[in-house]
């Protein structure tokens, strides 16, 4: 019997790794399901050794050659191509070798008479849940075309969320990064040389003056442990954010600072009412909806919500008044979602306000540099000022004391 590699979570939240015999993903994610464990990735395995340790160095597939090989599967679909011709285009159009082997394997087993939601299933390294599920539940409605143009919408929405987010933050790490790189240079190279004139003033030198001194010494006599130990720190640093106790404070914190905090809530509830939407228009249970929702939404403080959230709609509570009792569902998408169940347009509303959280983040970023100018003007001049300060203030004060 197979082989499988996992990572779960128990009910108390602890991070669960092993390995389980079963004969496909599917069973052996029902395994752990009725063993009380919650899985996360669940892998084929060989040997006791992950397979994906094998590709280490494998080229990986990116957001954006999933969501076009999503829309190329779906216009081929629509032009009334067989699925494995339809495979074999996408294969001679892929240029990615990662992306071509798990097309090769999709397209054997559907040649071998496995239907598409289980020759994906096989390749969940690269297909997530959200992915995956709505493949299938297209597949057994007959709906697939649908599936693939809702599913097609939903990955350009949050590949185009995250592309905007990471080239918003561009310009404050290139500022920041600068900044930190010119006061390592100021107290490695810069400061050594004024020490020797401080000396000779033969005076008390002011704190400022002393502090930099001090941490110029450091800097240059222990450079290569100063170096260690932040590597060091930055190590602890991720194996505590891979502990479930890590990353909920940090996905915790991400929703407090100002400017950052409301857009990254804003992401969240724009992720989470796009997902959701699409998995119930395409069939799929409510709860079912969720519990994939929940996995895929990306923070783990939001995921505990939708969480507790799926566990009172299983209960027969309605998800409006759930919501209303949780932290980071927003009141407009609370009342969305209200009027939703009460119409029985609940998808329609998700992705109504949905799409309006992806016009005011997309506002949002356009508008964040402006927006993180002032602060980060602050903090340089901030520097600035300090080094200015403490390299000087001797200089003057012995000025004043000899006109004096």
């Amino acid at each position: 019997m197979p082989k499988y590699s996992y990572k779960a979570r128990s009910t108390k939240g602890s991070l669960v790794k092993g390995f389980i015999d079963a004969d496909s993903i599917v069973t052996a994610k029902k395994k752990l399901s009725e063993q009380g464990l919650i899985p996360i990735s669940v892998a084929a395995s060989k040997g006791g050794i992950d397979i994906k340790m094998g590709g280490f160095f494998k080229k990986k597939v990116k957001p954006d050659e999933i969501l076009l090989f999503t829309r190329q599967f779906s216009t081929l679909f629509k032009a009334g191509m067989g699925m494995e011709n339809i495979l074999h285009t996408l294969l001679l159009q892929t240029e990615n070798p990662t992306m071509k082997e798990v097309l090769e394997s999709i397209r054997n087993d559907v040649q071998q008479g496995a239907s598409l939601a289980k020759a994906f299933i096989k390749q969940s390294h690269v297909f997530d849940d959200l992915y995956v599920n709505m493949v299938a539940s297209g597949e057994e409605a007959g709906v697939l075309e649908e599936v693939l143009d809702q599913l097609s919408d939903v990955l350009e929405k949050d590949y185009s969320m995250r592309k905007g987010i990471k080239t918003a933050m561009l310009y404050p790490k290139i500022v920041i990064a600068a900044l930190i790189l010119a006061c390592t240079c100021m107290l490695y190279l810069v400061i050594p040389k004024f020490e020797s004139l401080y000396e000779s003033l033969d005076a008390a030198l002011p704190l400022p003056t002393q502090i930099l001194l001090w941490a110029s010494q450091i800097l240059n006599d222990y450079f290569i442990f100063v170096a260690i130990g932040f590597g060091v720190l930055i190590y602890l640093y991720k194996r505590w954010y891979n502990t479930p106790k890590g990353k909920f404070a940090v996905d915790k914190f991400v929703f407090k600072p100002p400017i950052f905090g409301p857009l990254n809530l804003k992401v969240a509830n724009a992720r989470f009412a796009n997902i959701l939407s699409c998995l119930y228009r395409s069939g799929l249970p409510v709860t079912k909806a969720l519990s994939i929702t929940a996995e895929t939404i990306g923070n783990e403080a939001f995921m505990r919500d939708v969480r507790v959230l799926q566990a009172d709609v299983e209960k027969g509570h309605s998800i409006s008044d759930s919501m209303r009792r949780l932290t980071y569902f927003s009141p407009l998408i609370v009342e969305a979602t209200n009027i939703g169940e009460k119409s029985g347009s609940l998808d329609t509303m998700l992705s109504s306000i949905g799409g309006h959280y992806d016009s005011e983040i997309g506002y949002t970023l356009k508008n964040l540099s402006s927006m993180i100018e002032p602060l980060l003007l602050f903090v340089i001049f901030g520097v600035v000022l300090v080094f200015a300060l403490a390299v000087f203030l001797p200089i003057w004060n012995m000025s004043d004391a000899m006109l004096g």
